[in-house]
């Protein structure tokens, strides 16, 4: 018998993992995604007001980590960056845009992902980057080397508002926007 697609909701293939946002690990392999999944996931975050993560490693200490993602057009995630390890996103659903940032902040690439137009995204190790959803919810795969870190995966970017300022936040994701062609 095949595999069928995987359920957030199969609490004998999934389990519950926590961090900064929620998370849900695939226990079986192979790992099948089906759109089925992703409607399980977006159900979640919507029903949660949140961010929700389908991690198709088993763990945060695997050496390689697959995840599907479903984020909010509201979620603000600070630009960060990866000492050493690069990323690469495929968008899957909605629209989200990617930039990347020099050492002082200057934008050096925006771009628009859509399933309609550019679909895959990679930064190297050590770019600043940033990604936001265009749509309602953005769902795409993210894919990038493991084990997770903690607090030391990422290094925020010193030039950038904090989330809990509003405005600020606001006037910065206005200006980022003007930069991505339609």
């Amino acid at each position: 018998m095949y595999s069928k697609a995987i359920s957030i909701w199969n609490e004998d293939t999934i389990v519950k993992g926590s961090g900064r946002t929620p998370s849900f690990f695939s226990q079986v392999h192979p790992v099948v995604v089906g759109a089925e999944t992703i409607t399980e996931l977006l159900a979640y975050a919507e029903e949660n007001d949140t961010d929700v993560r389908l991690c198709l490693h088993g763990n945060a200490a695997s050496r390689h980590h697959d995840m599907i993602i479903a984020q909010l057009r509201t979620s603000y995630f600070l630009p960060h960056r990866h000492l050493t390890k690069g990323e690469t996103w495929s968008i899957l659903r909605g629209v989200m845009a990617a930039f990347v940032f020099d050492e002082n902040g200057k934008l050096i690439d925006a771009r628009k992902l859509s399933v309609d137009g550019n679909l895959i995204y990679r930064v190297g190790d050590y770019q600043y980057h940033m990604l936001l959803s265009l749509t309602p919810f953005a769902v795409y795969h993210e894919s990038k080397p493991g084990p997770f870190l903690g607090p030391s995966d990422s290094e925020f970017a010193p030039w950038v508002p904090l989330a809990g300022d509003s405005p600020a936040v606001s006037a910065y994701i206005a200006n980022l926007l003007t930069f991505l062609d339609d």
